[in-house]
């Protein structure tokens, strides 16, 4: 049990609060230090994740630290790394940190792969250390200016410095920052001088945006970020109908916005002939986790801010639907009742085109982006006036003996569009009036769906063909509303016969085992090592509940950790 501890300052790290419990202490050396701390001298005090927090959080329940969760989050660079990463992989990590699973914290948050590497030593701001010694006698380590997107001291807008002290010592000492360790010179600027005033701006947002980053706990799967970027870059002209990015131009803007210069303090230049380019990977679909650096510098390109990133709108670039309907002859004209949608690109300005159809059959394309909540109630060009619009149209000038002229200012439409249609479809309607009935029509449909009950639409179509056809030309939305619903197809189809899958592999499988050498030192045999001898790796890791056979014979034949040591201690014995 500890006898004090000291009471973290503002934004301080949790690594340099246990440094300053350090320098007080009555210990003689770091190990007994750890020990008292974490019950464990070997324990991992890492600058940005230290293990065993569960074990400090027991001795300092005392001193008035509420719970492990307070510290982690304001504390440690917890939510800069996570806030990107999917809710159960934060999980992962909280559960890492809490006990001694530190080792795999770096390979869920991505970094081990990751070309942005982690400050060498440690950053202060001189102002700061200056007036942290005068008001408290003692400095600290900032948790804000560790991180790897920050090289401005936001509170008073100057350069960080590097230190001495080394950002990842392997636990040989506790260090605090002072005038010895913080020798402030020109060549320890983490930015020099020849940063111009446009790039100074863009250290100071994305220093902004990181310390809100730091701070915030946020909920938004990468589906939705995707949506977001492609969004704002759509905004720009840098998609096309189709959503796709614009690789090449949005390279030029993004080289353009920022140059080489500020990209390679970032260590995020971005090389556009690389398929795994991190500028083309970020605006697709995220099969792989980017360094929160990357994600800041998109974010100010495309001018996101931390604190909205949640409520920022996702929409196409018509706007979220339903959509209006512009069918003047409609009861519906003008309500928000098409849900009915598709986008194409335009062959002559490459602008999208939006097709929507209506339930009433009105079709109409608007050229989009919109820019204007009025610009939904305009469109280009009608594709389908429909059944709807045509009826209007012969009531106008049969019933109502309105002229062309008020009929086609009624329809919204030219003259010679209502002359055109009213010519081409007058005599067929006079036709069907005078010599059709259409109650026999339907009654003969009706009848034929009683007599088969269990006929779809298509099988009563093929018993009578010409009266569905005659129903479907004049008498379209009746013929959908008395017709048995449609019925979705659940067939499944198999691409892959598992039976024999599983025993190929099987095979496989025996094949190699027989090849082990017993002779030759052991190799501990897992799942991983078997996929990798026979060169089907992904097959057994991913699909191996499909095969049951094969599954059985690698968990008969895997072993555990002392499993393999005890088989290995006997071979050296069977050597010697």
């Amino acid at each position: 049990m500890i006898g004090w501890f000291p009471y973290p300052y503002e934004d301080e790290l949790l690594y340099s609060l246990f440094a300053r419990y350090s320098n007080r202490s009555t210990e003689l050396s770091l190990r007994n230090t750890l020990n008292k701390l974490f019950n464990d001298s070997r324990s991992k005090l890492t600058p940005d994740f230290p293990s065993n927090l569960a074990t400090v959080m027991g001795h300092l329940r005392f001193f008035g630290y509420i719970d492990f969760e307070s510290i982690l989050f304001k504390h440690t660079p917890f939510y800069y790394f996570t806030n990107f990463l999917i809710i159960s992989d934060k999980k992962l990590i909280i559960e890492a940190v809490k006990l001694k699973k530190t080792n795999n914290i770096q390979m869920i948050l991505g970094q081990i792969q990751s070309k942005v590497k982690e400050t060498k030593y440690f950053k202060y701001c001189p102002s700061c250390l200056s007036n942290d010694i005068q008001e408290f006698g003692e400095a600290y380590w900032r948790l804000s200016h560790q991180l790897p997107s920050v090289f401005i001291c936001l509170q008073h807008n100057e350069s960080l410095h590097f230190s001495s002290v080394l950002y990842r010592n392997k636990n040989s000492q506790l260090v605090t920052p002072n005038k010895n360790n913080c020798f402030t010179s020109i060549n320890s600027k983490c930015i020099q001088n020849n940063v111009t005033f446009a790039e100074t701006n863009h250290l100071i947002n994305i220093a902004n945006n990181s310390k809100r980053l730091l701070m915030k706990d946020i909920h938004v799967n990468s589906l939705n970020l995707v949506s977001l970027y492609k969004d704002k870059l759509r905004k720009k002209g840098l998609i096309t109908a189709g959503g796709h990015v614009r690789q090449t131009d949005l390279y030029n803007e993004f080289i353009k916005f920022y140059g080489t210069n500020i990209l390679g303090y970032f260590q995020s230049v971005p090389l556009l002939d690389r398929e795994s380019c991190w500028l083309k990977t970020i605006t697709r679909k995220h099969r792989i986790s980017f360094h929160p650096v990357r994600h800041l510098l998109l974010m100010n390109f495309l001018e996101i801010e931390i604190n909205t990133i949640e409520t920022d709108y996702f929409e196409n670039p018509f706007g979220k639907g339903p959509f209006p309907c512009l069918n003047p002859a409609a009861e519906h004209y003008k309500d928000l009742v098409v849900d009915n949608l598709s986008i194409k690109r335009c062959t002559d300005t490459g602008r999208p085109i939006g097709i929507f159809n209506c339930y009433c059959e009105f079709k109409y394309t608007r050229l989009g982006p919109d820019t204007s909540q009025e610009d939904m109630y305009e469109y280009r060009f009608v594709r389908n006036f429909g059944s709807v619009w045509e009826s209007k149209l012969f009531q106008y000038i049969d019933n109502e003996h309105l002229s062309f002229r008020k009929a086609a200012k009624l329809l919204k439409v030219d003259v010679g569009t209502v002359i055109k249609y009213y010519k081409k479809n007058k005599n067929e309607v006079v036709a069907v009036k005078n010599s059709i009935n259409i109650l026999d029509y339907r009654c003969s449909w009706l009848r034929t769906q009683k007599e088969n009950p269990t006929f779809s639409k298509t099988q009563i179509r093929k018993l009578i063909p010409n009266i569905y056809s005659w129903l479907y030309r004049h008498d379209k939305a009746w013929l959908y509303y008395n017709s048995p619903a449609s019925i979705k197809s659940t067939k499944i189809v198999s691409r892959v016969n598992w039976h024999e899958r599983d025993l190929e592999i099987q095979n496989m499988v025996k094949g190699y085992l027989l090849t082990i050498d017993n002779n030759t030192k052991p190799v501990r045999l897992t799942k991983r090592h078997i996929g990798i001898a026979i060169e089907k790796l992904a097959l057994i890791e991913k699909q191996l509940e499909k095969m049951p056979l094969t599954k059985e014979l690698i968990e008969s034949v895997t072993e555990s950790n002392e499993q393999y040591r005890e088989r290995l201690k006997m071979w050296r014995i069977k050597c010697l």
